[in-house]
């Protein structure tokens, strides 16, 4: 029977699936109570381990490895003080400012400090990891704590519970609730895409909120105008305020990591330090993962990353070049058949030939969401047992992919 205590179980893992072990970068993991728990505060981290791991545990620790869902703290408003989707963690103060950020994060306190008054509506953009919803939530959980009404939501979640409210009969207690807060922060934005009634219920409270001088503060990955299937009122108003870009720089990621490194109560070495310079994207959701992975696994998990993302990296480009794509088409949202095929036998080459997670392959792929990737990989598989042309390509691009590696 395996000893039951956190070093035999990463030892386990270790002999079992060391991809597992990838996907604890999203967990605490803590003994209690004669269990290991590991403790997620993602929903999508949680189901895929839990598909993963729970039908592979041996009898030592079957029955005895519990995953739970503990979320950060949400803040709470009084009873006329409506507050939905904040977290206490997201300040303006421990949000690391560089050179890459600064005017975003200069506009989010002027917006914050004077709501609905200059910069109406903030549209923040850039590419996945880098603040935005730091910032949007920053500007939310100021406001509250002055009293005012704030409703925080992904465009994902807003179209969800517009759906259900139709469904309901609740439309307009849906709309009366969204159209009678002080500030509403919409993170995502590109989601709206393709959604036509939600961006026309969308454009409806945006237009009630803007004429009452209520505030507007907006995220997505890309500028205004590089939304596709947006209507051209709504990126008319997203524009008619202002618009501004979150990068990182260098001297912006070094301060973060050092950061993350003492919230994790690490020691900041400089060798640590030099290998997550290296090792790690420009994302601070990938930056904060990695050292959680340091302090499970220890140094080498930074090496071990570092090999994997850089495989992705290759199997994605030598997909893109087998099929006369450049690497932006090749990770964008465009649905020709040409780039959408292509897309999906890179998510299912990623699988194959790596041992990276799904949300490590999603990021790589540029999405948010990893039922994309299962989506993408799923399609391959069914479709390779019915078309024998495509099952021989894709078996020679593993092949000749996997000889590179």
């Amino acid at each position: 029977m395996e000893e039951l205590n956190i070093k035999a179980f990463l030892a386990y893992l270790e002999r079992v699936d060391r991809s597992l072990l990838s996907l604890l970068s999203h967990f605490r993991v803590e003994e209690r109570k004669g269990k290991i728990l590991l403790i997620a505060e993602n929903e999508r981290a949680k189901e895929e381990l839990e598909q993963r791991l729970l039908s592979r545990l041996g009898n030592g620790f079957r029955g005895k490895v519990e995953l739970r869902l503990e979320r950060e703290e949400e803040e709470k408003g009084t009873e006329n003080n409506l507050v939905e989707g904040l977290n206490r963690r997201f300040s303006f103060d421990n949000f690391v400012v560089g050179e890459g950020n600064r005017l975003a994060y200069e506009v989010a306190r002027e917006v914050a400090e004077n709501p609905g008054r200059i910069y109406n509506p903030l549209f923040i953009y850039g590419n996945v990891g880098l603040g935005k919803t730091h910032l949007l939530q920053a500007i939310g959980n100021f406001c509250a704590s002055r009293g005012m009404s704030v409703i925080y939501r992904s465009a994902t979640d807003f179209s969800e519970e517009m759906v259900e409210a139709i469904k309901a009969g609740r439309i307009k207690d849906f709309r009366d609730r969204y159209r009678s807060v002080d500030l509403l922060l919409l993170d995502d934005v590109q989601f709206l895409s393709g959604k036509d009634r939600t961006q026309v219920e969308f454009f409806n409270i945006f237009n009630h909120m803007f004429l009452s001088e209520k505030q507007i503060v907006l995220a997505s990955d890309r500028h205004p105008r590089e939304l596709r299937d947006v209507s051209d009122r709504l990126i008319s108003r997203f524009e008619g305020g202002v618009v501004v870009e979150v990068c990182l720089d260098e001297m912006t990621k070094l301060e973060i990591i050092k950061r993350k490194l003492q919230e994790l109560k690490l020691e900041v070495q400089d060798r640590i330090v030099e290998l997550l310079m290296e090792q790690t994207s420009n994302n601070v959701r990938d930056i904060e993962g990695t050292i959680r992975g340091i302090k499970l696994k220890g140094v080498s998990h930074i090496k071990e990353k570092g090999k994997r993302t850089n495989d992705l990296e290759k199997v994605i480009l030598y997909t893109a070049v087998h099929f006369g794509l450049k690497l932006e088409d090749l990770l964008s949202n465009r649905r020709s058949r040409r780039a959408s095929r292509a897309r999906q036998i890179a998510m299912y080459l990623c699988r194959k030939l790596t041992n990276a997670s799904l949300i490590e392959i999603a990021r790589a792929m540029g999405r948010k969401d990893h039922s994309t990737v299962i989506h993408g990989i799923k399609k391959i598989e069914q479709e390779m047992k019915r078309d024998r042309k495509l099952s021989h390509i894709v078996s020679f691009l593993e092949k000749h992919i996997g000889d590179r590696l």
